[in-house]
């Protein structure tokens, strides 16, 4: 009997803390902090995330589990809830870990209950446990090297939470954000990026008691939804919170990212799916680009491409070796071609070369020989593929003569009645001069 009015009473005091306004037992020196915020696990029950937002809170970081109990058994709920409601949220892993391995795991376990959410905020380890306190600065520095660089190569923001007195006693200083945490008036700590100020505050929406904590730090321009953020000098990307490493695409176009999530630009790139020029602003070139002197072509893919290319009606060669556009005479398995000195277009038709007269057919083909052209005159060019002029030349034993603008005309030749008739011609004059 005695155990059900408890529960009876304990339940009543979570519904009037549900409906009760913020308390966040104001913090003296929490002026200049930018956002105010709760964490929360499985010990704050169900929550009212839509009521979490309308009193003020504008963050939440949540527990996702360790390794001793695993998954947090409301970290789906408060995940899906806190994001509904328009929060930003991070999330945090309580570490057990006694060396680098234990860290490692504890950091690959995080990315796989990470991988179905939109994580809006830092990643947090919180590392604090009894469990740990043997541990040496160096060690201690080690796991949450190994933790957080692991998070940050996956693309989440990671950051270390832990007691003013641990990090001042027992961390020291590491190259990651700092999560302090110290239940007082005032924060004694610098440079922490957010403050947990209290364990007792009280929430609309909550129904337990909750911890109130304080941000410093504007990760507005850090940590974005999708595009670009500059960064202590780097271009990096973000796609839904994450960044971004390798191949990105962005605005119709394509960019690419190190290893190190920084843009690539004004360089060239190659990978097994080809080569590629990124651009002053990191975008790949496409189409027709002028680089160093020489011109190459990008296809829609940024990819540089070699051999033949159709711009506009027009046809260009590029190498295949190096992809510079090659100008002049080439010659193929299928013909010889005159590429314009000026921008490298194929030449069809009449064309003049060096004071020399030439004819290209219509797929670019030096024409040789008897040439029958459009006005449906024939012209002979020899063998060099030069224009024949005042001249007479023998084609598959045919003999023609070509004036002065190339048309060749075949010579007649006579047929045996015709030969014979001259022949008897002939021979009668001479009889009527001998009998004269």
């Amino acid at each position: 009997m005695m155990k059900f009015w408890k529960k009876a009473l304990a339940l009543a005091l979570a519904g009037i803390m549900a409906m009760a306004p913020v308390n966040y037992a104001q913090a003296a020196n929490a002026g200049n902090a930018i956002a105010k915020g709760i964490d929360v696990s499985k010990h704050n029950g169900a929550i009212d995330w839509n009521s979490v937002a309308s009193s003020g809170i504008s963050f939440a970081f949540i527990k996702a589990g360790s390794t001793k109990s695993g998954v947090d058994p409301y970290f789906d709920a408060n995940m899906r809830g806190a994001q509904n409601a328009g929060l930003k949220v991070g999330v945090y892993i309580y570490s057990y870990a006694t060396n680098v391995e234990q860290a490692q795991n504890e950091a690959n376990l995080m990315l796989e209950w990470l991988s179905n959410y939109t994580v809006s905020y830092p990643v947090v380890y919180d590392i604090e446990d009894s469990c740990q306190r043997g541990l040496s600065q160096e060690q201690l520095q080690a796991m949450i090297n190994t933790f957080c660089s692991t998070i940050a190569s996956a693309g989440y923001y990671p950051m270390v939470y832990s007691n003013k007195n641990w990090f001042n006693q027992r961390i020291g200083n590491v190259g990651y954000d700092k999560w302090v945490a110290q239940y007082a008036d005032n924060l004694e700590y610098e440079g922490a990026s957010f403050w947990q100020s209290s364990s007792h505050g009280s929430v609309s929406g909550v129904g337990t008691r909750v911890d109130i904590n304080y941000q410093f730090k504007d990760y507005s321009s850090l940590i974005v939804s999708d595009g670009f953020v500059d960064r202590n000098g780097q271009t990096m990307f973000f796609a839904g919170y994450k960044m971004q490493r390798g191949w990105v695409a962005y605005n119709d176009t394509r960019y690419y990212l190190d290893a190190n999530g920084y843009l690539q630009r004004n360089c060239w790139f190659a990978d097994e799916s080809g080569t590629y020029y990124l651009t002053a602003d990191g975008s790949v070139a496409r189409g027709q680009v002028a680089l160093d002197g020489q011109n190459y072509y990008f296809d829609g893919n940024g990819v540089r491409t070699g051999g033949w290319v159709t711009v506009e009606d027009k046809k260009y060669y590029y190498a295949p070796d190096t992809g510079a556009m090659v100008h002049g005479w080439f010659e193929d398995e299928t013909g010889k071609y005159f590429l314009a000195t000026k921008d490298g277009h194929m030449l069809v038709s009449d064309v003049t070369i060096e004071g020399q007269d030439y004819y290209f057919a219509d797929n670019g083909v030096m024409q040789t020989g008897l040439v029958t052209k459009p006005d449906g005159k024939q012209y002979y060019y020899d063998a060099t593929g030069a224009l024949i002029r005042s001249s007479e030349v023998t084609i598959d034993g045919v003999l023609y003569t070509t004036d002065k603008q190339g048309v060749a005309t075949p010579v007649p030749v006579e047929t045996p009645q015709q030969a014979a008739e001259t022949a008897e011609g002939t021979a009668t004059g001479s009889a009527e001069v001998v009998a004269e």
